[in-house]
């Protein structure tokens, strides 16, 4: 058997209809996984789910508000009897609220806390409670960021958040260990996505990156699906509670 191969797994993947959530479905498709698409936007996802259709395995699509953080175990429950029990959890929905944090307004410190961290944690637990369960192992892959790490001016809520994620995947791996359910992180660089149009349309920001950066570019979606593919398969058997940062050699440097 390849141990690189997916083949036959089912994949959930949060933030699946753009940027780095829909890098990751297009990439375990390919890689043989069924997906579960999951985002608040009903019809975005169902475009989206139509044209992954075509790499030729079976796509799902699971529209709901990972903000409303006490639906989500009824919900997750309900999905798996309709569809099935995933044997992959992606958590790649995200977002950012940027300002000074003397000025920030607290609703936007508890909405990025809220997707970034909590629906996490209680997806995260739902996927677990079911495969202890059904006696299965599992995946849990979440997606992290140099935030986890470091930190830049203007970024309180989103740097908190991912510093959460980090440590999140840390005690979920020790504790869920003796099931043989692996969690660990993948802490993107700046990535080339809608989250940061903003800042890629901004001359100045862009020439800073592409200058901080030693591989000299911005990440892509791709970048990040790929190693995400490697730790949803039998060749990362070995590894749990990792933050393992694809940056292009950002924290490498200063």
């Amino acid at each position: 058997m390849n141990p690189f191969s997916v083949e036959g797994k089912l994949a959930l993947v949060t933030g699946g209809s753009r940027g780095i959530g829909l890098g990751c479905a297009k990439a375990l498709l390919t890689a043989g996984a069924d997906v579960i698409l999951v985002a608040r936007n009903e019809l975005e996802l169902k475009h989206t789910a139509a044209s992954l259709r075509t790499i030729g395995r079976s796509v799902h699509v699971a529209a709901f508000d990972l903000t409303s953080t006490e639906k989500i175990a009824d919900w997750y429950s309900a999905s798996c009897e309709s569809i099935g029990t995933p044997d992959v959890l992606v958590n790649a929905a995200g977002i950012s609220r940027r300002g000074p944090a003397v000025d920030l307004k607290l609703d936007d410190w508890n909405a990025v806390m809220t997707l970034n961290a909590t629906a996490i944690f209680e997806l995260s637990r739902s996927f677990a409670r079911r495969l202890k369960q059904e006696h299965r192992p599992g995946r849990v892959i979440n997606i992290a960021s140099l935030m986890t790490a470091a930190a830049r001016p203007g970024t309180s809520p989103y740097t908190a958040s991912k510093g959460a994620v980090g440590q999140l995947t840390k005690v979920l791996a020790v504790e869920w260990a003796a099931d043989g359910i692996l969690v660990n992180a993948i802490a993107p660089g700046y990535i080339d996505t809608d989250l940061n149009k903003a800042l890629i349309s901004d001359p100045n920001f862009d020439k800073w990156v592409k200058g901080r950066c030693p591989l000299g570019r911005w990440g892509t979606p791709d970048d990040i699906a790929e190693p995400v593919v490697f730790l949803a398969s039998p060749a990362s058997k070995f590894i749990t509670g990792q933050v393992i940062y694809v940056d292009g050699g950002w924290l490498a440097t200063f």
